[in-house]
């Protein structure tokens, strides 16, 4: 079943190889069709990810090139596999419905949402609800909703009353895990940036208490007044992750989501040095179960009523090379989106 006025051809930016910005090119390529239990989706928008940053560079073990990346997308289900209708067993959203997907093997195993068109595992959509939110908004919602949620709910455990500390708070995940913690019920929100002329940022969005992070803060979390944390959400990874550990309280969580400091690997981690005791650590990554574990339709209306606010950025595909260029030099403060279509 498909819909009767489908292009042959559509635009897609290709990764051509690994390497710089300027291995991504925008070409006019086959429109793609989908397989046995997958989905054809008309993107409307798509949110940027570091993931996205990485496998372009070379840092995602197994993708083949050329490719067409990006992990998460909105959009309308414009068909699906010939002998598959929307009566059928598989077929759960009718032709037209806006949905949303993430992850997925999407721009890794299969190709991705940097692209007019996009197919994935129709396992792996969801509906949007009627929202006037904007398409930029939206495509800011998929990949951030379930990382942000999946960290505090199934990384950290996050509960009420616990004090939590989000390391590398003022990326867009940072800032949005900032909201979604108070709404959870933290009572107590610590937040760091390089820089102090974020702090106000961070306090806007939900933190409490505030540090200046040179690459250790574990000495003046001792310091503060109320000492060390229940759960810490390390979001810079690798480089600070043996100085959060020492941030978190005896029986402590530390879920690590964020590669921000671009090192994927520690030297010489030792678990018994470098792991203080009784301090637990583990990490995030999420995928489709986590996708749909997440309560979507709840999030898009609070984000509706302004609850949680998410800072956007909006940039059409032609704009793709500037947007990575932005990323590498550390994005900053909004979820950079690319709008395909409006309809």
């Amino acid at each position: 079943m498909m819909q009767s006025t489908l292009p042959k051809t559509m635009r897609a930016v290709i990764c051509t190889a690994t390497g710089p910005v300027s291995v991504m090119e925008i070409r006019d390529v086959p429109l793609p069709t989908p397989q046995p239990g997958q989905v054809l989706i008309k993107v409307l928008g798509f949110g940027i990810n570091r993931a996205e940053m990485f496998t372009r560079q070379g840092h995602s073990p197994g993708v083949e090139f050329p490719r067409i990346i990006g992990i998460e997308c909105i959009g309308v289900v414009a068909g699906y596999p010939a002998a598959e209708t929307v009566e059928s067993k598989s077929a759960r959203h009718a032709v037209g419905t806006r949905v949303a997907t993430c992850m997925g093997g999407l721009g890794r195993q299969i190709p991705g949402s940097y692209a007019e068109y996009t197919c994935v595992s129709e396992a792996n959509v969801r509906p949007i609800p009627a929202t006037d939110l904007s398409v930029g908004t939206l495509a800011a919602l998929p990949e951030m909703l379930q990382t942000t949620w999946g960290s505090l709910v199934a990384g950290l455990d996050l509960r009420p009353g616990e004090s939590l500390l989000i390391r590398g708070a003022t990326s867009s995940i940072g800032l949005c895990a900032l909201q979604l913690a108070r709404k959870i019920g933290a009572a107590r929100i610590g937040a760091t940036s390089r820089s102090t002329e974020r702090e106000e940022l961070l306090r806007q969005n939900g933190a409490d208490e505030f540090f200046v992070d040179g690459g250790e803060i574990a000495k003046d979390v001792a310091r503060s007044a109320r000492g060390g944390f229940d759960k810490i959400l390390e979001l810079t990874g690798t480089t600070t992750l043996r100085d959060s550990v020492k941030c978190a309280v005896s029986k402590g969580t530390v879920c690590m989501t964020g590669i921000q400091g671009g090192e994927w690997e520690m030297e010489k981690f030792s678990p018994m040095g470098d792991l203080p005791n009784r301090v637990r650590l583990c990490a995030y990554g999420g995928g489709p179960d986590d996708f749909m574990a997440l309560p979507w339709e709840e999030l898009i209306r609070e984000v509706e009523a302004g609850k949680v606010k998410i800072p956007v950025r909006e940039f059409k595909l032609e704009d793709i090379r500037e947007v990575h260029k932005i990323l590498e030099s550390g994005g900053g403060g909004a979820k950079m989106v690319v709008v395909v279509s409006n309809e």
